[in-house]
This record gives C-alpha cells, structure tokens and sequence, in this order.
C-alpha cells in the first residue's frame, strides 16, 4: 500500500498511515523511515525532535531552513502552508495549504528551501517536527505571513504573530530579481 504522496510542489511529500480506533482510542505509525526515503531519494537522518504548542488564532512562520523536516500534528486542528522559496524552483513562489490534526493525520515533508508556516484553527495545537540538521541561530529566513505577491488564503485575517514574525521581509525585498 503506497502511502507517501506528492504534491504539487517538487520534494514535498504528504505521508499518510492507517489508524487503528476501538473504544480505548487509536493507534498509528506517523511515518516508516523507508517509506519515506524511498519516495524522496534521499537519506533523512533524524537528528532533532521539537514540539511547539500554540493557541487559536496563532500563525508562526513563513520560515524556511537549510534542513529537511517531517511535520506532524499530533492534537488539535492546523492550516499548514508551505511555501516554495527555492530560487531556481520551477515553482518559485508557490504555495500548497494542508489541514492537519484530529481529523486529518498526514504527515507532511518539507525539504530544505521550503517555507514553512502554520495557522491554529482548534483551541489549541501541538504541532511536532523532527529535522536532520540542528537548529542554531541565523540558519533560518523568513517571509512576511500576508505578502501580496504570495496571496496565501489563510484561514484569519488577523493572526496573533509574534513581533519577529510580524517584521517578516516580503517576497519581493528578498528576491528582487523575480519580479
């Protein structure tokens, strides 16, 4: 049973599992290691776990990393976008919106150079990802949530941002000889 997805930006994959319900519950395997690097071609060498838990209304991102990631909400309701900010991509400036969570338990691949950002539409979330690569300071860009050039259809129109994120560059400021 095939059970990684391509979407439609290249590299990004939606990883869906069987889940197994009866009165005590549920139980699912997120994503199969193998599953997964035989549909993207390449080794994915876990090497951080983060957890982040948010409230309603609350966008964190458009942030893009020089390492791949593995999304995954393991409560709650999420809109999550990714955002292709590859600069020799074919689909440079394209974007692909997932609701993931309670009632949708994909997991989504993210590979390096794809922004990444999520909005919570539950009470709240906990989104966890695993990435090959260490975060440290100043590996990390950002993109303005609400960039005109990007016309993401966010599910708000007036998120709660944190201030770092609220000061996000444009797409355009970034990348001037795209436009």
């Amino acid at each position: 049973m095939e059970t990684v997805f391509k979407t439609t930006l290249d590299g990004v994959f939606r990883i869906e599992r069987p889940t197994h319900e009866d009165n005590r519950g549920f139980f699912r395997e997120s994503m199969r290691l193998n599953d997964l690097e035989k549909a993207t071609g390449q080794h994915f060498r876990i090497v951080q776990s983060n957890h982040a838990r948010s409230k309603k209304n609350t966008l964190r991102g458009i942030h893009t990393a020089p390492w791949n990631k593995l999304i995954y909400v393991t409560r709650g309701r999420v809109q999550t976008v990714v955002v292709d900010l590859r600069i020799n991509s074919r689909n440079f400036g394209k974007y692909e919106s997932f609701i993931l969570g309670d009632e949708n338990k994909s997991s989504i691949f993210i590979p390096v150079g794809i922004g990444n950002s999520y909005l919570v539409l539950s009470d709240d979330a906990d989104y966890t990802y695993l990435t090959d690569e260490e975060w440290s300071p100043g590996k990390e860009n950002s993109v303005l949530w609400n960039d005109p050039d990007l016309n993401i259809k966010w599910d708000t129109k007036n998120p709660n941002l944190s201030e770092k994120d609220k000061q996000n560059p444009t797409l355009r400021s970034l990348f001037p000889e795209k436009f």
